[in-house]
């Protein structure tokens, strides 16, 4: 089990999040979405182990963060797969991708050609293994991504945003991967999608420094509500940066339409 203690940190004098507690059970799936800037990455690198919160504790099997060379040890029980696989990529081919790590740890070659043979079949990367990374479709990239990772046999799995650049084809691909995923490892998705975030077990929405829980039918509303507020906001229609009350929001598009009729 993973846990966020009241956990505060912010990147100026103000908090981003501000006394969030969070638990990942082992196997399961949590969603978290929210709107963009809400602090989705910075609860994601908290939790990795990546960054220190500035009050509050990570828990990781029981092991606290204020235990450091324990805590640096544990870490390795959590992969992390970002939004644009082109980072995480180091070498020349699928296969050096999935070797890359391993080698870097000391793993014994015969172990270490068993696992990248066992991550290739898992995740069916025969027709890709010679293949470089940077030539490969956007769903093909994250599936190495994610493979890449769970090479490493982590307890943990955060996949930040893993569809967000993909076409819809790509999106199904990686989603079908999650899918097969749900059960076997510990998971916590971040995604601004309905139909990812439905996955989750439980479902949390972040905003304003807080973490709350989400029954599914207002996870869909809220997703598409953000959806429809960006596209407003890319035409000069509004400004709001979270859901306003429907009125309000009339209010808004009627007062848009009748000032662009004054303009014809």
């Amino acid at each position: 089990m993973i846990e966020l203690e009241d956990i505060s940190f912010g990147y100026t004098s103000n908090p981003i999040l501000r006394n969030i507690s969070l638990k990942i059970d082992n196997n399961e799936l949590i969603s978290l979405t929210g709107p963009n800037g809400s602090g989705k990455t910075t609860l994601a690198l908290l939790l990795a182990g990546i960054l220190e919160p500035q009050g509050g504790e990570v828990v990781i099997d029981s092991i606290r963060s204020n235990e450091y060379e324990r805590f640096e040890e544990k870490r390795k029980d959590i992969g992390i797969v970002f939004e644009n696989p082109d980072n995480q990529f180091i070498t020349t081919s699928v296969e050096r991708e999935l070797a890359f790590g391993l080698e870097n740890m000391g793993v014994e070659r015969e172990e270490m050609k068993r696992r990248v043979e066992e991550s290739i079949k898992r995740f069916s990367l025969e027709e890709l293994r010679f293949r470089a990374p940077h030539t490969l479709s956007g769903g093909e990239k994250q599936k190495v991504a994610i493979a890449s990772i769970l090479i490493f046999n982590p307890r943990y799995l955060i996949l930040d945003e893993p569809t967000a650049f993909l076409d819809p084809c790509s999106r199904r691909m990686v989603l079908d991967l999650i899918q097969n995923l749900k059960g076997t490892i510990s998971i916590l998705l971040i995604s601004h999608f309905p139909e990812e975030i439905m996955l989750g077990d439980t479902i949390y929405f972040l905003r304003d420094g807080k973490l709350d829980k989400q029954e599914r039918e207002k996870v869909v509303l809220r997703s598409q509500s953000l959806d429809f507020l960006h596209f407003l906001n890319e035409r000069g229609i509004s400004q709001y940066l979270y859901p306003p009350e429907p009125e309000m929001l009339c209010d808004t598009i009627e007062a848009f339409k009748k000032k662009k009729s004054t303009r014809v």
